[in-house]
């Protein structure tokens, strides 16, 4: 089997509660950083016996060019992992020669747990249970083609210029509307969601299409972007896109403008059938910064892509 095989393998046997052995743990974790791009350097165990900071091993691999240590705790229990584990996990990043520490949980965490790593070791403790695993692993099965030239040189330029703008807000009123669309492309894509930039001269009406699977189904989602310094969208350019997100039967449409939007653009809402959001330019620095997050995490937990796109924004039809 290769690397990718070998890994879900193990995985497949964590599930069902084969593991005897903390080595058995570190086995996985080394076979899923590696089936993943991430080499290796070294693996092994810290602490023993009834040691109070006692870590399960750690792994000692390359993430974005410089060597990191990271403490792995394994919990194979026969209930979620709680609290108390958050705060072994950052007990060990706080006291030991670690980067950061994570939790492999068999059946997951408790939201009490999950609030906790969120509040006290964002950035520092990574939580995730199989199907977070899994996931990461299946995106490695067929990995994307970056193309043609164009696209090796410009989307990795877009990718930096949605960190810069998550970092320097004022950033954004520099770029070209046809260059956010492009940034947001990236965004959106990191978030989670597949994604079709249409064609500047051939866009019917929308910019950019989203789609994933949600509860089982499959959900799209138009984007619209208005990237203006002397205008506003007005009431005739929402019944616009609000008549495309209706005829193509999208799930949402998402109308954002850097500009704002005249204030009679929210007169008569109760007309519009189907449901489309507003937002503005701190909706799309919010985004950015969502992107940022994801980007300098290693793993994170996973969220509702809904709610990642159309949180902070204003509805102007039907809640969905």
């Amino acid at each position: 089997m290769n690397k990718l095989e070998q890994a879900l393998a193990l995985l497949e046997r964590f599930e069902r509660g084969g593991f005897v052995q903390p080595s058995d743990a570190e086995s996985l974790l080394v076979q899923v950083f590696e089936a993943c791009g991430y080499p290796v350097a070294e693996s092994g165990f810290v602490g023993s016996g009834e040691a109070l900071l006692e870590v399960d091993c750690f792994i000692r691999t390359r993430v974005d060019g410089s060597l990191k240590t990271i403490a792995v705790e394994v919990k194979a229990g026969s209930r979620p992992a709680g609290i108390e584990s958050v705060e072994q996990a950052f007990a060990l990043k706080a006291s030991g020669p670690f980067d950061r520490a994570m939790i492999v949980s068999r059946l997951g965490f408790s939201p009490e747990a999950l609030q906790h790593a969120d509040t006290i070791g964002l950035g520092q403790i990574d939580l995730f249970g199989t199907d977070h695993l899994r996931n990461w692993l299946s995106k490695q099965v067929e990995p994307r083609d970056a193309g043609e030239i164009y696209d090796h040189i410009m989307r990795p330029a877009m990718q930096k210029l949605a960190e810069a703008i998550a970092m320097h807000p004022e950033v954004l009123a520099r770029l070209e509307w046809r260059d956010l669309e492009k940034v947001l492309r990236e965004v959106f894509e990191r978030i989670g969601f597949d994604t079709n930039l249409t064609r500047s001269s051939k866009d019917g009406g929308f910019d950019l299409e989203l789609t994933a699977a949600e509860g089982g189904e499959r959900q799209t989602y138009l984007i619209e972007v208005k990237h203006w310094t002397e205008q506003k969208p007005s009431l005739p350019h929402l019944r616009k896109f609000v008549g495309i997100t209706a005829s193509r039967q999208a799930t949402a449409g998402l109308l954002l403008s850097t500009s704002g939007f005249t204030k009679p653009i929210y007169s008569g809402i109760v007309e519009f059938p189907t449901p489309v959001h507003l937002g503005d330019g701190d909706k799309v620095v919010s985004l950015c910064k969502c992107y940022y997050r994801l980007q300098s995490a290693l793993w994170v937990e996973d969220t509702s892509l809904r709610d990642a796109l159309l949180s902070g924004t204003r509805a102007v039809g039907p809640r969905l």
